[in-house]
């Protein structure tokens, strides 16, 4: 009887093991709001500064626009707002132009029904088709040189606008000719913030330090049946948690991921076996892991060992280019500038900090 119990004490425990070292494990994606602060294209001197905005329309423009909507529409990310433009160390230029109209045509669009009957009943649908033309350029410059010009809105890009539709052709003449006006101004308010949005766009990124938010993903594991499933998943949980609470102003809890980092790191000392699927997928997740932790840490010079270790483990190698081109990516964005992390507050380096 004693060797009896024995042999399936034996064989219970090889059994254990063999769930633990075995066994499949499935990887999912696992999906997390990411931010940082990226920095400008082309920094300036000092690297945080004051801009101011001048809006300048055409008479026909200033009829039709509030100036005032458009020029608080227009933004540095990153920077300071002067309202003396003798005060701004960067001058942003807005030039709107005019709303030329091309033609107005009615247009006929016919639908058929058959009945009931076989016979065939059309319906006759008309709208106003507008052809028009509308320009806005901008100069950013210094109080000293132009930096930059840019054609926002080319007057050689045709514009449309179309109307709902109506039963009969008049009825969508006297539409437009009775709202022409109402029309145009909004296309003139529609155009200038759009141009508005087009140079804060082009100012931030050359000159400012936008933020960047936008979805990524970590490695999950689910494998209830795995001993190491519980564990596992407790720390992508903790990992995403960590990651959401980032803000472009905010970095990463340095603090609360080392407990993290120290928990994926003892995964491939842990799981060894290089003939079990189930020990090179949790490898694999684990290394995915710790690379994007540092790319988040901002800190790229380590992502490229563990993505070697992505690529000698076999197991979904490509992710070790995609990972080292991630954080040659975000090499460049802290080369270009003095400040070394993607996640701070641009409020904390006024007036000090001049490059």
């Amino acid at each position: 009887m004693k060797k009896v119990l024995f042999v399936l004490s034996i064989g219970f425990l090889f059994s254990l093991t063999g769930i633990a070292q075995t066994k499949n494990v499935d990887v999912d994606n696992y999906s997390f709001n990411g931010a940082f602060r990226t920095t400008p294209l082309a920094p300036l001197n000092p690297l945080f500064y004051y801009y101011t905005v001048i809006i300048k329309p055409t008479a026909p423009a200033r009829k039709n626009i509030s100036v005032a909507e458009i020029a608080n529409a227009v933004f540095v990310e990153g920077e300071r707002r002067a309202d003396v433009p003798a005060n701004a160390d960067l001058i942003i230029e807005l030039n709107i132009g005019s709303i030329v109209v091309k033609s107005s045509t009615v247009k006929e669009r016919t639908e058929s029904e058959k009945n009931k009957d076989g016979s065939v009943t059309t319906y006759y649908y008309y709208s106003v088709d507008v052809d028009y033309s509308f320009e806005s350029d901008c100069v950013i410059r210094t109080q000293n040189e132009v930096l930059k010009k840019y054609d926002l809105i080319s007057s050689t890009s045709s514009q449309r606008y179309r109307s709902g539709e109506y039963k009969t052709s008049k009825e969508a003449a006297d539409f437009w000719n009775n709202n022409r006006d109402v029309l145009i101004a909004d296309f003139y308010r529609n155009h200038s913030l759009e141009s508005a949005k087009r140079v804060s766009s082009v100012a931030s990124s050359n000159y400012g330090f936008p933020a960047v938010r936008g979805r990524d993903i970590i490695k999950i594991i689910d494998e209830k049946k795995h001993n190491e499933n519980e564990a596992f998943r407790k720390a992508t949980e903790t990992l995403k948690s960590l990651l959401e609470a980032m803000t472009p102003d905010v970095p990463m809890d340095r603090e609360r991921v080392e407990g993290v980092i120290e928990y994926f790191k003892s995964i491939p000392v842990k799981y060894t076996d290089p003939k079990s699927k189930a020990d090179k997928n949790l490898r694999y997740a684990a290394y995915y892991n710790l690379c994007k932790i540092y790319i988040f840490l901002d800190e790229p010079d380590k992502v490229g060992e563990y993505a070697d270790l992505i690529l000698s483990n076999g197991q979904d190698t490509k992710d070790c280019e995609h990972m080292k081109k991630a954080a040659e990516g975000v090499q460049k964005i802290l080369d270009r500038t003095i400040i070394k992390t993607r996640h701070f507050s641009p409020d904390q380096y006024y007036p000090e900090i001049v490059e």
